[in-house]
């Protein structure tokens, strides 16, 4: 069965979907940035977190592929104190692909796997650490989407240190579908950011990232660096920007991201 959750379908679930009245907390997105948060929502509230644009940029010696995603959006919903449930769809994917010997150039379309994931707090709704177990749903199709289901667990981390500067931690172990027919293998890794605000709005976060894939066709590592900014425009709406640099054959060269975060209360 595919799984397809439009843009325009999320005010009318949140209505549905909220009580009338939600405790309050401080504002907690899962974007920008490489880690994930272990904060929790609060019974009775929503956000809606979309990645409007994303460009990745990758360049080898035989070729050189361009990807844009559009409409990268994430439903996450307060269930109990320190727990949530999301719902997550990735819209649009155009992936262009150029043979630098031909000159010929390919172009694939399509939308890209969803998403159901459960966030539990293990020391209270704020962290500071959090289980986080995901399904991926193949609502896209290869080479866009996996083609099966996913499946893969977090252990989202933040340690507060003095001067307002705090590290997050997210270790993660996944089981990916095979590139070949049938199968899955490990892919393991996590990501470590420090982030400082820059004043009582706006927060810079640095990030590193790895992650072994042991797809039985073709092993890789996607080791990258990252640095996001998160702009807190209200009390519950967030702009952001994200900007990765690939170190390693099995990252994009570069890519840039860029977004916002809504909650309902």
């Amino acid at each position: 069965m595919t799984i397809r959750l439009s843009l325009c379908a999320l005010p009318l679930l949140l209505c549905a979907t909220l009580p009338a009245r939600a405790e309050e907390r401080e504002f907690c997105a899962d974007r920008p940035g490489l880690t994930t948060p272990p904060c929790t929502l609060a019974p009775g509230t929503a956000m809606i977190e979309v990645g409007a644009a994303a460009w990745e940029h990758s360049r080898d010696a035989a070729s050189i592929e361009d990807d844009v995603t559009v409409g990268d959006a994430l439903l996450r919903l307060g269930i109990a104190d320190s727990a949530e449930l999301q719902i997550g769809l990735t819209s649009h994917v155009t992936q262009r692909s150029k043979d630098r010997a031909s000159g010929a150039v390919t172009r694939v379309r399509g939308p890209g796997d969803g998403m159901i994931a459960l966030r539990r707090g293990l020391a209270g709704p704020n962290g500071p650490v959090a289980l986080m177990g995901f399904i991926t749903l193949p609502t896209g199709k290869p080479p866009i989407g996996a083609g099966r289901l996913e499946a893969g667990v977090l252990l989202p981390a933040t340690i507060s240190l003095p001067a307002d500067f705090e590290i997050g931690l997210t270790p993660e172990f996944d089981l990916a579908a095979n590139s070949g027919r049938g199968g899955r293998h490990p892919r393991w890794g996590g990501a470590v950011g420090l982030s400082h605000p820059l004043g009582e709005h706006l927060t810079l976060t640095g990030e590193l990232a790895a992650f072994r894939d042991e797809d039985p066709g073709a092993h890789s590592t996607d080791a990258r660096a990252a640095g996001s900014l998160a702009w807190q425009v209200g009390e519950r709406f967030q702009l952001d920007v994200e900007l990765d640099l690939g170190l390693a054959k099995g990252a994009p060269d570069r890519a840039i991201m860029l977004g916002f975060a809504r909650r309902f209360d």
